[in-house]
């Protein structure tokens, strides 16, 4: 997204989708869907690193006081948040510069896959990894990292389908 005002309606929509919807969903303990780093992935190309990185731990922090999950989501979308510039920079390297918009009709399936694949990556891995209190279970911090990757990223294709193709891109 390039502009702020429609983002801004996008952020909040998604926190209520994540709060009062996807929060109680849980299948099994190991599937728990994730909408809200799209919020960070989505965030204008220009967008200020500190201030992304501050909105990332406090939209991880209203995650933690909403779940008890005693800080997992601030680390794991502070985490995003810091690594989303390089990350955006390898999909598409002159989106800052140009204000290029990302959304997949934009970009396309395969780039935003990669985008997704990436964002979506960094950040399970890291709160898989926090949330198994032990290093020495990695099968099972890769298998549940991948299974939330692939439906979150489902989820966050689902969604950002809908945002309309932009009249630039």
């Amino acid at each position: 997204m390039t502009r702020i005002g429609s983002w801004i309606t996008f952020t909040f929509w998604i926190v209520l989708i994540q709060i009062f919807v996807l929060s109680y969903v849980e299948v099994g303990g190991y599937l728990s869907p994730y909408l809200y780093p799209l919020i960070l992935i989505l965030a204008p190309a220009n967008f200020n690193r500190y201030g992304l990185l501050l909105l990332g731990g406090l939209l991880g922090l209203g995650i933690d006081f909403h779940e008890g999950s005693g800080g997992l989501h601030l680390m794991a979308s502070s985490a995003l948040a810091y690594g989303r510039s390089w990350m955006l920079n390898a999909v598409v390297p002159r989106a800052a510069e140009e204000q290029l918009p990302f959304a997949p009709q934009d970009l396309g399936l395969g780039k935003w896959l990669t985008l997704i694949f990436l964002s979506y990556g960094l950040h399970h891995v890291w709160l898989f990894l926090w949330a198994s209190h032990d290093g020495h279970l990695w099968s099972l911090v890769v298998v549940r990292s991948l299974l939330n990757l692939v439906v979150s990223g489902a989820l966050a294709t689902a969604i950002a389908w809908f945002i309309p193709k932009s009249a630039n891109g």
